[in-house]
């Protein structure tokens, strides 16, 4: 009968196998020092050397398909050759201090890795444009949890920009954003039926802006850290109107209150309410009676009226 070739093991030594492991981990070691992914080699962070003192700056990458600030994509999915999963983990640990190393060979440095859906700790998912460094850039859509959802332009992680944010009680904003804050023209529709439109600064209403209340009244004039502030006009449902001072919300100061016959008050305000004397002119203004406390004292010459509303005026001053 013919011999039957058997194979034979060959022996490999404990110096080659040392040696390719050596090999392995000095190239993991090389990529991870140059910013590479330390399984596939994929770029996934800048080193920039900068100022006299030739100061390392390390910033992480986003490229479609490849990255996501500094995450190697392939390697996160299991789609590299080597199949490893972990190798993003090892570069985001190890770049934060690539020269003080674990003396051992074989000792890999771990870290959470964040995951690619991009949800956020405060519990939001965003989909939408990202610049170099991961940040949301562009134009995107941020959902919190809550259900408040905002779709619009950012600006390197935040909103600025034009975008319209719809809070999750069915009221909404649509206008200017500066880090993260209205900001600018912009209409807020807010949950009681209130409509405002016109000015807002660091989130909250100021400059000139007019505000649709939901009874039926209508106030346009001037606004400071969200409340009527400033000179204004106030229209009230039932025909009647005030044109004067606010502060702080309450008219404040001289005030022309018109009844929706045509009859006129002159007033000086505190508080939202009237103090002192005040007059009261004819829609034809030919007549006028004296006022206190706010109501009708006696007739008076128009020579007179002219006296009280200016001291209104002084009063007010």
């Amino acid at each position: 009968m013919d011999a039957t070739p058997i194979a034979v093991a060959v022996p490999v030594s404990t110096e080659k196998v040392n040696n390719l492991e050596s090999q392995t981990e000095e190239l993991r070691c090389q990529r991870i020092r140059g910013g590479l992914c330390p399984d596939c080699g994929t770029q996934l962070y800048e080193i920039v050397k900068s100022g006299v003192l030739r100061k390392k700056t390390v910033r992480p990458l986003s490229i479609l398909g490849q990255c996501i600030h500094g995450q190697c994509i392939p390697c996160l999915k299991g789609d590299s050759t080597n199949n490893v999963g972990n190798a993003a983990a090892v570069a985001l640990s190890a770049l934060a201090d690539p020269i003080n190393r674990s003396s051992s060979a074989t000792a890999i440095p771990t870290a959470t890795l964040v995951s690619v859906s991009r949800t956020t700790q405060m519990e939001s998912s965003y989909s939408g444009d990202v610049n170099s460094f991961g940040s949301y850039h562009g134009n995107g859509q941020l959902v919190w949890k809550n259900g408040d959802k905002y779709e619009g332009s950012f600006c390197n992680g935040v909103r600025e920009g034009e975008g319209t944010l719809h809070f999750s009680n069915g009221s909404e904003y649509v206008g200017g954003w500066k880090n993260n804050k209205m900001h600018g023209q912009g209409t807020r529709r807010f949950p009681n039926g209130n409509i405002y439109n016109g000015s807002y600064s660091e989130g909250k209403r100021y400059g000139q802006g007019r505000c649709y209340y939901a009874n039926g009244d209508l106030y346009i004039g001037e606004w400071a850290n969200d409340q009527m502030n400033g000179f204004g006009r106030y229209y009230y449902s039932n025909g009647h109107s005030f044109e004067g001072f606010f502060w702080q919300g309450t008219r404040t100061g001289k005030g022309k209150y018109q009844l929706n016959d045509g009859r006129v008050d002159i007033y000086r305000y505190e508080n939202d309410l009237r103090v002192g004397e005040g007059v009261r002119w004819s829609a034809n203004r030919k007549k006028a009676w004296r006022l206190l406390g706010g109501k009708v004292q006696n007739r008076v010459s128009l020579q007179v009226a002219s006296e009280i509303a200016q001291r209104c005026e002084n009063d007010s001053s």
